[in-house]
């Protein structure tokens, strides 16, 4: 929930820096200063033990998983209002709930299929697209869906992983993309010294924000955890509306309460009440990883 909070406040900074600088300049500075700060932070004076894994083709697809979400995302924030983006991009839960059992191999209660669908109903209430004047820039939300969607469930298959480790390989995995993303992008206007620093912001933000969901992901089930994407949707609703004029309409609040009723069911959805009990996750030696809270604020 703390991370759907974080991530909306990211997404409006992006938006307000992809109105004035090239939208690659603004990947390619968040993910340096996310890689920095995970270097600096979880490498603790041993930086050679991120590069640990075990499982380094998966940790690899993460990270490429993180860049298309990111890429994807940004792109669309220059193109579409916030809530349409935030609309269609919310389309991930769905997909999580979709794949969880046949890649995870979890067992996924119809009701939190149907928690999910309404959810997502509730979503096209609040914003209202019309299906007949479908703008093609509404494919760059929807790729975000899908990555994230796989991002998502990659996390899950990961917590075996120091979550240090797996925040590292996304960061370096992510840099490299966007490397070649700056290169090949239009250079002009570069980003003045104050438009860097927010860029900068942005990538600190994203690095607390991921986290809090490798957090999430080791301890819960990610059909357990899909329902509460919803609750970006909220928080960028408000703030497009707050910070860039986006109008409110009364089908807000019907949308709202659909998604927050979809949510909850598909959270009260728990497959032991079919005899089925869920798999115990170590999250590891606090010590070693450092604490939610902790890590968050760092």
């Amino acid at each position: 929930m703390t991370a759907s909070v974080v991530f909306a406040g990211v997404d409006a900074l992006v938006k307000t820096l992809v109105s004035n600088v090239p939208v690659a300049d603004v990947i390619w500075g968040r993910h340096i200063a996310y890689l920095v700060a995970v270097v600096a932070i979880a490498g603790r004076g041993r930086p050679r033990r991120l590069l640990a894994s075990s499982r380094k083709r998966i940790q690899i697809a993460r990270g490429l998983a993180m860049f298309g979400a990111t890429a994807t995302f940004f792109a669309s924030l220059s193109l579409l209002p916030l809530a349409e983006v935030s609309t269609l991009a919310s389309t991930t839960p769905l997909i999580i709930i979709a794949l969880a059992g046949p890649l995870l191999g979890e067992r996924i209660a119809r009701s939190a299929v149907a928690g999910a669908v309404i959810g997502f109903a509730g979503v096209v209430v609040l914003i209202g697209v019309d299906p007949t004047h479908l703008n093609p820039a509404i494919l760059l939300p929807l790729a975000t869906a899908a990555s994230f969607a796989l991002f998502s469930l990659l996390t899950r298959e990961l917590h075996a992983e120091p979550a240090e480790v797996t925040l590292f390989y996304a960061g370096v995995v992510s840099l490299i993309a966007a490397t070649v993303m700056f290169a090949l992008g239009p250079r002009d206007p570069m980003p003045e010294p104050l438009q860097w620093v927010g860029i900068g912001i942005v990538g600190l933000a994203a690095l607390g924000g991921h986290r809090l969901l490798v957090g999430a992901y080791r301890w819960a089930r990610a059909s357990d955890l899909a329902p509460l994407g919803y609750l970006g949707l909220v928080w960028s609703f408000i703030l497009g509306a707050a910070l860039f004029g986006e109008p409110t309409q009364p089908q807000a609040v019907v949308g709202a309460v659909a998604i927050s009723i979809g949510g909850l069911i598909a959270l009260r959805s728990r497959p032991e009440a079919d005899g089925e009990m869920p798999v115990s996750v170590d999250f590891g030696d606090p010590a070693d990883i450092g604490t939610l809270g902790d890590r968050a604020r760092e």
